[in-house]
């Protein structure tokens, strides 16, 4: 790709972890002249705001995007149609506006943005591989995306030259890989590699949780690790399952076809198995973890 594109202005809508350190690293690389932000709870705005990521405060989302070269929306995906519908009319009198997303689910939401967005709306779908367990503009930092993988999701009437600018975007915030997958391919990988493990994290979280009068102050470092991420954000993650349901609820027939084969050798004290499991396991993990490199 080109050198990193520079913008006169960048617009975030969903002042989170991401919306918040995305404008951080924009603004460390030095292509972005000016920042503004909308968020419908102003007192993350406003955070966002003390720590510099935002130069102006926008009322309303379509005000954010009235003067903007980039949009960026970055609020729960749930709320991604009302919003696009919310900067849809200031988009139709600035047809050169580019359009992202970072939401962790894509086919719906690319499906609305051409449903919503006038014709000659440059949006390309996009989904940075970053996050915490924590969210909010108080965890946010601008080294969130380096060394990091950003998805975009372009469909066949994408603009080259926007999907090239949202490349060069994520490529400046410190990303160094950009990989397109079509919509609905992102949805059925990541419902494996995100959505599921946080499904998973959820649920063990849940059922401990129920024993913790008994088990308080005993906790081993595995139910740290493994039920991380059940810390993440309830609304985000309640609309990423309901988004992403269909792939999601096969992955998770995936997951009870592996589990109910471990209880079954657990059960018939089959060690041979459990060791072809595990072996399984190490193995699986690790082709996962190489193939992100």
């Amino acid at each position: 790709m080109s050198a990193h594109p520079h913008f006169g202005e960048v617009a975030v809508i969903g002042t989170g972890l991401v919306g918040t350190s995305l404008l951080m690293a924009l603004k460390k690389a030095g292509v972005v002249d000016r920042t503004v932000g909308y968020d419908a709870n102003r007192a993350r705005v406003h955070l966002a705001k003390e720590r510099g990521a935002i130069d102006r405060i926008a009322d309303s989302a379509g005000e954010a995007a009235a003067s903007a070269n980039l949009v960026v929306l970055a609020t729960p995906v749930g709320t991604l149609a009302t919003v696009l519908g919310e900067i849809a009319p200031v988009l139709s009198a600035r047809p050169q506006t580019l359009i992202t997303d970072v939401g962790s689910t894509k086919a719906q939401v690319v499906a609305d943005a051409l449903r919503i967005l006038p014709h000659s709306a440059q949006f390309v779908g996009g989904h940075p591989i970053a996050g915490l367990e924590k969210s909010g503009p108080e965890v946010a930092r601008a080294d969130l995306f380096i060394g990091r993988t950003c998805l975009l999701t372009p469909v066949a009437n994408t603009d080259p030259h926007a999907l090239s600018a949202v490349h060069g975007v994520w490529l400046a915030a410190g990303a160094t890989r950009v990989v397109e997958l079509a919509p609905a391919e992102h949805d059925r990988m990541l419902a494996f590699t995100s959505h599921l493990p946080h499904a998973v994290a959820f649920a063990l979280a849940a059922a401990v949780g129920g024993e913790a009068a008994s088990l308080s102050g005993l906790a081993a470092g595995g139910f740290a690790d493994t039920t991380r991420i059940a810390a993440s954000d309830l609304v985000m993650w309640r609309d990423i399952f309901l988004a992403n349901r269909e792939s999601l609820l096969s992955a998770l027939d995936h997951f009870e076809r592996e589990w109910g084969k471990l209880r079954r050798a657990i059960a018939t004290e089959d060690a041979r198995a459990m060791r072809t499991i595990i072996e399984a396991a190490h193995a699986g993990r690790q082709r996962i973890l190489e193939g992100g490199q």
